[in-house]
């Protein structure tokens, strides 16, 4: 499925009469492809969680259109309703959110709204715990509180609530805030064992840019509620001089590239976001020079 923001602007707040409009986003203009993974990026309030909202059908613009395959999602109710089912956001600390004492129940409670089989309901809640690598019986869930896990599993049962409905499009604002170094690990590594086994289209907002640009194919840099940037990692990283302004923190990877093209070790005049690129540029210089 593609999804279009057309000129769309949002603000959280009416106004009195004769006072000035404050928009949280506007004049956005962005385009979702099919089974791509993009990656939202900006300073805190920069507007990509509204952003992310607006994306998911949650919030309606003040200005401007969503389209979904080229049609406006807020034309009818049953449309809006039609698109909301193929998109799921997890938004940040979505473990805050848990409304039940019991795992089925959080697991279930989207597709028991939709009307699905109980025969159905486990056998979608059995996949999504296998495809993310949690070894819990179904059966066993009902008597299990999303509390009594460890952070992790938390946010892992908080991205299976999503998947559980087999949406199109996954959204994760700041998926592994909050969590440590192993837990992150495995959310990043879940993202990429998604992106090859369902081929979801997967949009991500984080603050790890060294996560970020060896995994997106597409990156959006927002500054003050609008798109400054956005383009391949490639593309947004060989004009560094463009970004000092944003305030962005830099992959620390691409920072030693352009300390080492300072340096004399050159590399083709483009960004490095590898670690093992690095490497082998260095071996390479002192091998040279013996």
């Amino acid at each position: 499925m593609k999804v279009e923001a057309l000129d769309c602007s949002y603000r959280y707040r009416h106004f009195p009469k004769g006072e000035q409009e404050e928009y949280a986003v506007y004049d956005i203009r962005l385009t979702i492809l099919p089974s791509k993974i993009f990656g939202i990026v900006g300073a805190n309030g920069a507007g990509k969680s509204t952003l992310a909202y607006l994306l998911a059908g949650l919030l309606k613009p003040s200005k401007g259109l969503i389209l979904a395959d080229g049609k406006n999602i807020y034309t009818t109710r049953e449309s809006l309703a039609a698109f909301r089912k193929s998109v799921a956001l997890v938004p940040q600390f979505p473990e805050d959110q848990f409304f039940s004492s019991s795992l089925y129940q959080e697991l279930s409670f989207g597709l028991e709204r939709r009307g699905s089989s109980r025969d159905e309901i486990q056998m979608r809640i059995a996949a999504t715990l296998k495809l993310l690598g949690l070894e819990f019986d179904v059966r066993s869930l009902m008597g299990r509180s999303p509390f009594e896990l460890g952070g992790g599993e938390r946010r892992l049962i908080s991205i299976a609530a999503a998947l559980v409905a087999e949406p199109k499009i996954l959204i994760l604002d700041e998926p592994t805030a909050r969590l440590d170094s192993k837990a992150s690990q495995r959310i990043w590594e879940l993202i990429c064992e998604l992106r090859q086994q369902l081929r979801l289209t997967i949009i991500i907002i984080s603050h790890e840019m060294e996560r970020l640009v060896c995994l997106v194919d597409w990156l959006v840099i927002m500054h003050q509620g609008k798109i400054v940037r956005q383009g391949t990692p490639l593309e947004i990283f060989s004009k560094p001089a463009e970004l000092k302004p944003l305030g962005l923190e830099w992959p620390q990877i691409t920072l030693l590239g352009y300390k080492l093209e300072q340096f004399g070790i050159k590399h083709d005049h483009r960004p490095i976001f590898e670690p093992q690129e690095a490497a082998i540029l260095i071996s390479k210089w002192f091998e040279e020079r013996r």
